[in-house]
């Protein structure tokens, strides 16, 4: 599949502004984004979480330079297959309630939920780099909680603007995921 400069141009502008209005994302544009653009953010964002996690193990002596390379790379599954487990999870349970969004559809909305989760993965890393910090649970707790709020739109999206139960399937689809992390990364 090839990429053209104006369909990677409006991925990247949908990824950004997610953070900014993630209900007009995920009305307006989210349609023209690949799901496998979308699905690489939380591959990355994870990829560079768990790469942090086994950074501030290695520092504090408790993992070697391998595990921290197999670290890195769990976090990289757990990105792909734990947010598409998680989606398709939300998506079969909005079906049962009425739901007629498609499960691509879904898919791309979770995915590209993460984006506030890569950058805050991104921002730790660098801390975590350049002044040797251990930055793994205060950026990649507060990059979760940010994916939060398109975590709701989306739910909002797939369960007909019903919130109170939007509220309910990002909180579970979004603690899943942090409990997760935090029982094979930490």
């Amino acid at each position: 599949m090839e990429l053209t400069a104006a369909k990677t141009w409006s991925s990247t502008k949908a990824a950004f502004q997610v953070m900014l209005d993630p209900g007009g994302v995920v009305g307006e544009m989210l349609a023209g984004v690949p799901a496998a653009f979308s699905l690489c953010i939380p591959a990355l964002a994870f990829t560079l979480l768990f790469l942090q996690a086994g950074l501030d193990m290695h520092r504090a002596g408790v993992r070697s330079s391998a595990g921290v390379v197999g670290l890195t790379f769990l976090g990289t599954l757990y990105g792909l297959a734990g947010i598409a487990l998680v989606a398709a999870a939300a998506w079969a349970a909005a079906r049962a309630l009425g739901s007629d969004c498609s499960l691509g559809w879904t898919l791309r909305a979770f995915g590209i939920g993460y984006t506030p989760s890569l950058i805050y993965a991104a921002c730790g890393l660098f801390f975590n780099a350049a002044f040797g910090w251990n930055t793994a649970a205060t950026f990649g707790v507060t990059g979760l909680l940010w994916s939060m709020s398109p975590l709701m739109s989306t739910g909002r999206e797939i369960l007909g603007g019903r919130l109170g139960l939007s509220v309910l399937l990002a909180t579970v689809c979004g603690g899943l995921l942090l409990f997760g992390w935090a029982i094979l990364a930490i």
